[in-house]
């Protein structure tokens, strides 16, 4: 019996043995099968139904090889006693093995309830993939979009001929174009170190009032005219317009203004005016000038005359003499304001004669208690075409008016300044006197305007200065000084001509 049942033994041993190794491999593969996807059932599954065959194989085969040993031993008597034990180890492995496979059905609906969200996951991740492009793409494109507008605001407020000026709401200034800082004369980074507002540029405070009520009334402002303060404290007309800005939620208000220099233009409208009441008073002044001017001939010769023959009467023919004097001067300016002379035109150099003009005052009475400052423009010589002799007199006239106004000043000086403004020339007569009224300002340049009293002045040298320069297609301008004193400014075009030529 022994010899045939040892085939038997060894076949069953070998094939216990055989059973343990595949179902470790088994357990194995499972197991690698599970680390690759963590989230499959079925992978999941395997692992535990290949976990139970090899505890039941484990356990049959160790229960074989024990039996077989036993039996060859003659212990057969041992085996039947723990034969229970082996059988009820593979009889709970294979409960194991069909409970997992029960619980699979259930596990396996849940995994594809799991799949079947995963898969509606991915597919509204891949939609908020394609939503987030498309988001990024209009990004950009509204990114881009913005950046033109600003780049086009920015070059609109950079280029604008008028000046933009933004402010705080204490109206400090925040930002200015460079309209702005060529109208103002100060460099932005100066405006914005001494902490300067719009009120430091408007030279009269009731002009400011009347724009802070109507921006706290309205918050706004519509064209209004004020006088406009330089650095050089030059005064200028200028037109505001501006408003307030909220800005967006959570930003500070701010205060937008447009100004526009008009100063030009008015002066336009004024030199308008004044010609045309000039054209009619001219006319006028020439018949009349003619008129008198024989008459006063005649009374002036037979007075002196009388004072030739006669010595009875010489202090009241004195007197007839100085008033018939004085009505010629006033004939004479009257003939100079219509214009009706011969005008000798030819090339004028502007320095000659203003340093013709210095030298003839130093010598006048009035004038020796005048400091006189010549500074003339001093990379060319700057030449005009017209009447020598009618432009000295235009800018004595405006001398002699200087030293007037500072007749009551121990300090008083004259400022005689040229410069060069492209095409153009400008003389400037600056004073340190009383400056002129406001309310005179407009009628400074009309015929017989004076401010001087009785018998010191015809009011005739401003009227005919403004016809001279205008002749000879310049402008001639009158503004106050912020510190003290006026200044007279005459324009002329230049003549492109050598420095040295006659």
């Amino acid at each position: 019996m022994i010899t045939p049942y040892l085939p038997m033994v060894v076949i069953d041993i070998i094939g216990s043995f055989a059973m343990v190794v595949l179902s470790l491999l088994c357990c194995y593969k499972a197991k690698i099968l599970r680390e690759t996807d963590q989230d499959n059932a079925l992978f999941l599954y395997l692992v535990w139904i290949s976990t139970g065959f090899m505890i039941f194989s484990v356990s049959r085969s160790f229960g074989h090889i024990l039996r077989q040993f036993l039996i060859l031993t003659s212990h057969t008597d041992t085996w039947q006693m723990i034969a229970a034990f082996s059988g009820s180890i593979n009889t709970i492995s294979f409960m194991l093995v069909s409970l997992i496979t029960l619980f699979f059905n259930q596990s396996w609906k849940i995994n594809e309830k799991i799949l079947t969200s995963r898969k509606k996951l991915e597919i509204t991740h891949g939609q908020l993939l394609s939503l987030n492009q498309t988001l990024e793409q209009k990004v950009v494109e509204r990114t881009e979009m913005l950046t033109t507008s600003e780049h086009k605001a920015r070059r609109i407020f950079e280029y604008s001929l008028d000046t933009i000026l933004v402010t705080d709401a204490h109206f400090k200034i925040q930002e200015i174009n460079n309209a702005g800082i060529a109208l103002t004369g100060y460099k932005k980074e100066q405006m914005l170190e001494q902490n300067m507002g719009l009120m430091d540029f408007i030279a009269h405070a009731q002009d400011w009032e009347h724009i802070l009520t109507h921006l706290n009334t309205n918050e706004y402002v519509l064209n209004e005219e004020c006088e406009f303060l330089k650095s050089d404290n030059m005064e200028i007309r200028v037109m505001i317009t501006g408003g307030v800005d909220y800005g967006a939620f959570g930003c500070a208000k701010t205060f937008h203004f447009i100004i526009k220099d008009i100063n030009e233009k008015k002066q336009m409208e004024q030199q308008i005016a004044q010609a045309d009441k000039l054209a009619a008073i001219g006319e006028l002044s020439a018949g009349v000038a003619h008129e008198i001017n024989n008459p006063l001939g005649i009374i002036l010769g037979y007075t002196q005359l009388m004072l030739k023959e006669s010595s009875e009467f010489e202090e009241d023919l004195k007197i007839i003499e100085k008033h018939v004097k004085n009505c010629r001067n006033v004939v004479s300016n009257l003939l100079s304001f219509s214009r009706k002379g011969s005008r000798e035109v030819k090339n004028v150099d502007i320095h000659k004669e203003l340093h013709g003009v210095v030298n003839f005052l130093k010598n006048h009475s009035d004038f020796r208690n005048v400091k006189i400052q010549l500074n003339l423009w001093e990379n060319e010589r700057l030449w005009v075409q017209g009447n020598a002799q009618e432009l000295t007199q235009v800018v004595l006239n405006l001398m002699i008016n200087a030293c007037h106004a500072i007749k009551d000043n121990s300090d008083g000086f004259i400022e005689l300044v040229t410069q060069k403004e492209k095409a153009h020339m400008l003389i400037h007569v600056r004073d340190n006197g009383t400056g002129i009224s406001k309310h005179h300002m407009p009628r400074i340049f009309d015929p017989f305007f004076t401010t001087k009293p009785v018998g010191q002045g015809t009011g005739l040298g401003l009227s005919v200065g403004y016809g001279i320069i205008r002749h000879h297609q310049g402008k001639i301008m009158a503004a106050n000084r912020k510190s003290q004193g006026a200044q007279f400014t005459i324009r002329l075009p230049l003549l492109n001509i050598n420095s040295n030529e006659e």
